[in-house]
């Protein structure tokens, strides 16, 4: 089971493009705290990068990509001394198109592309609760890594045209880009990293998670996951929770009601979800769902 693929599915990833900037100095941006993920892509002229409560500033050369998933502020700026150009909320707001900022004559500039992602999830996820506040992939040699390349090639070339059916290429390579930048991330990961994304990783508890995402429905207990994982009872539950960020049970609760979520905002009938979820009856489902996310789930389904 493809569990990356499983669960930005489920937590229906959104991209979004809000800038294609040519900046001149001096300029500086600040980018306010979002509660979305924000992105930023150096194309070519070099910037400097200032994350809130960190001492040290950050120097970003062409094809850097910088990707902030829990939405924490941070400046860029081409010289410390620079004014503030602007205070910008980078919010997830796709009904706004992009803004293309053209420099006209000659002398350095830096191109840079702005954006954000959004997930739709009830509660929090391990997916991003346990990203750091700051993935930064460094281009190779001027360039942009390797398999974002041609992603943010497009979506340049995008946002600089007026053809038609713009808006949503832009949206779907925005999501490209968020996808290839977590798993050039992980790839970049040293083996003993903790977190969520760190799990993946890990074969044994790759493979749990995997068999959770797989066969929801099944009544798994940590002695059935244990064995797939060929691990002790013990050394599989406390190697799950440092991992992941939970226990084993907790994490198959919250998959389960994050796919309940999803099935009643698609009409999906109490009855189909609980046996999809592996509820013995209605009634178990809907105890189970008003435990875990606070209200009944015929409530949810008329909110959403």
């Amino acid at each position: 089971m493809d569990v990356l693929t499983d669960v930005l599915n489920t937590l229906e990833l959104k991209g979004w493009l809000s800038s294609r900037r040519e900046l001149v100095p001096p300029w500086r941006y600040d980018f306010a705290t979002s509660k979305d993920s924000m992105f930023h892509v150096v194309s070519f002229g070099g910037a400097w990068l200032q994350v809130e409560g960190e001492a040290d500033s950050i120097r970003l050369e062409d094809g850097d990509v910088v990707l902030f998933p829990t939405g924490h502020p941070h400046a860029l700026y081409d010289d410390p001394t620079s004014p503030l150009t602007r205070l910008v909320h980078l919010d997830y707001n796709p009904q706004r198109g992009h803004h293309v900022v053209n420099h006209a004559g000659d002398g350095p500039k830096l191109l840079m592309l702005c954006g954000a992602f959004h997930f739709e999830y009830p509660h929090n996820f391990p997916l991003l609760h346990h990203l750091p506040k700051l993935i930064h992939i460094r281009g190779a040699q001027g360039r942009v890594e390797e398999g974002c390349e041609d992603i943010i090639r497009l979506i340049a070339r995008e946002a600089a045209s007026q053809q038609p059916g713009a808006q949503v290429m832009l949206r779907r390579l925005t999501e490209l880009l968020f996808i290839q930048v977590i798993r050039l991330w992980i790839d970049q990961e040293a083996e003993a990293s903790v977190g969520w994304v760190g799990a993946l990783r890990d074969q044994p508890i790759s493979a749990a998670l995997g068999l959770i995402h797989q066969s929801p429905e099944r009544q798994w207990t940590v002695k059935d996951l244990a064995e797939a994982a060929a691990l002790s009872r013990s050394a599989f539950s406390a190697r799950f929770t440092e991992l992941v960020g939970e226990p084993p049970m907790t994490y198959l609760t919250r998959w389960r009601m994050l796919r309940a979520t999803r099935m009643l905002k698609n009409e999906v009938g109490m009855k189909t979800i609980a046996d999809l979820l592996g509820y013995e009856s209605e009634a178990a489902f809907r105890k189970a769902f008003k435990r875990e996310i606070g209200i009944p789930p015929a409530q949810y389904r008329k909110s959403g």
